[in-house]
């Protein structure tokens, strides 16, 4: 009989990775990447090419996983 770890189990169901969100600057679509930038003015290239230039995007492990709602952003 074997028996499971409930941590392990827990920690099965949590989403991987860190999400954050970024605005869509240009698209490849041949190779399937997009440029994004971040809120700290970073950019980088990520897998997807799902969200249209300009718009806001979840990134999650290097992946767009889908459009972000455009709202305004404070620091406290």
């Amino acid at each position: 009989m074997a028996t499971t770890n409930p941590w392990k189990h827990f920690i099965g169901l949590l989403p991987g990775g860190v999400r954050t969100v970024a605005t869509v600057h240009s698209i490849n679509t041949t190779a399937r990447l997009s440029e994004v930038e971040l809120r700290t003015g970073t950019r980088v290239t990520v897998r997807g090419v799902d969200v249209p230039v300009n718009s806001k995007a979840y990134i999650a492990d290097g992946t767009i996983t889908g459009p972000a709602p455009d709202l305004p952003h404070f620091d406290v």
